[in-house]
């Protein structure tokens, strides 16, 4: 069976674009993990395929995007260590600066508690192995847009806006992952707790609706123009402006987009609460001081090239410079 062919059984019998609240969602996962293992064996092997990551040779047989983030990540000298490591940890832990990422070596376990007749009857185990799942794609970025920006500025306002600008443009490409998978598989992964986006039809619905006469790289820009909506209405959800003026602000400097900037604004808007109020924010003024250490390289010679992201909302040139040159990177 060609990748394709199984891509499409999978994403046609698992059949769910939205996971239900989390408290019902063991069934679900015991059902995804169960999918993806009898799979297994029409999988291609990859040298880049980290064993007992969860469904990592799946992701890796899947999408390109994905493939070349993890190419990029080891080509810069990147490490992967199995430990036993948890999503909250990972989210709290300053360690996003260093070439250095963890993983849960749980497969084999997460497998076996969706399969064994007596363990797989209680889906509580299930849900609380996942939460020692990593999203290795959004890690990697981080990692590898590091080393394409400029440094950042050392007082306050110019490091928040650098890292919003950081963590906005890697979600915008966990978005772009989880639109090459589609929903019908996208979803899937994300309930396992391995990606960061369930995915949407945009790509696909550019593709469909694109004349034979235009070409691949135009089809190529229109997306990418998405994406820089999407990126930069992120962006402005973590600046903590409203989602009024972030729908004028789209409006405003994607007008060719239309609807469709509209939907980009709409899908940063889902974007959980948690994280914009709370986490982002405390995860940022607790690692302060190693945040200026490492990202701060001022000096007489650097200081004119730091990046200084403008106050002004409708001033988004220097976002867009960058994003268009990590999308080139990146492969999108």
């Amino acid at each position: 069976m060609k990748r394709a062919d199984w891509a499409e059984v999978v994403a046609k019998r698992w059949k769910v674009h939205h996971l239900p609240e989390l408290k019902k969602q063991g069934p679900l996962l015991r059902r995804g993990v169960r999918l993806l293992e009898e799979f297994r064996p029409q999988l291609q092997l990859d040298p880049h395929a980290l064993p007992e990551q969860p469904f990592d040779l799946h992701l890796l047989n899947l999408n390109s995007l994905y493939r070349r983030s993890r190419e990029l990540y080891l080509k810069q000298g990147g490490v992967f260590i199995p430990s036993l490591v948890s999503s909250p940890r990972t989210l709290s832990s300053p360690n996003l600066l260093d070439p250095v990422i963890e993983f849960s070596p749980i497969q084999r376990e997460l497998v076996w508690s969706a399969i064994d007749p007596i363990a797989s009857k209680s889906t509580g185990r299930l849900l609380e192995l996942r939460s020692y799942c990593t999203s290795l794609f959004h890690e990697q970025n981080h990692r590898i847009l590091w080393k394409l920006l400029p440094g950042a500025p050392p007082d306050r306002s110019g490091l928040r806006r650098y890292l919003n600008f950081a963590e906005s443009l890697v979600i915008t490409t966990d978005m772009a992952l989880g639109d090459g998978l589609g929903p019908g598989l996208a979803s899937l992964f994300y309930g396992m707790g391995v990606i960061y986006d369930p995915g949407t039809t945009v790509y696909q619905e550019l593709s469909r609706g694109n004349p034979r006469d235009r070409s691949r790289s135009q089809l190529k820009r229109q997306y990418r123009n998405y994406l820089q909506a999407s990126l930069h209405a992120t962006y402005l959800i973590l600046e903590l402006y409203s989602s009024k003026d972030i729908f004028k602000v789209i409006r405003a400097l994607f007008p060719v987009l239309e609807a469709l900037g509209m939907r980009a604004a709409k899908r940063s808007g889902k974007l959980d609460q948690a994280f914009i109020q709370y986490t982002n924010i405390q995860w940022q003024r607790r690692h302060r001081h190693f945040l200026v250490e490492n990202l701060c390289r001022v000096n007489d010679s650097t200081l004119n090239l730091l990046l200084n992201l403008s106050e002004d909302p409708l001033d988004n040139r220097q976002q867009y410079l960058i994003a268009e040159k990590w999308f080139d990177l990146i492969g999108l």
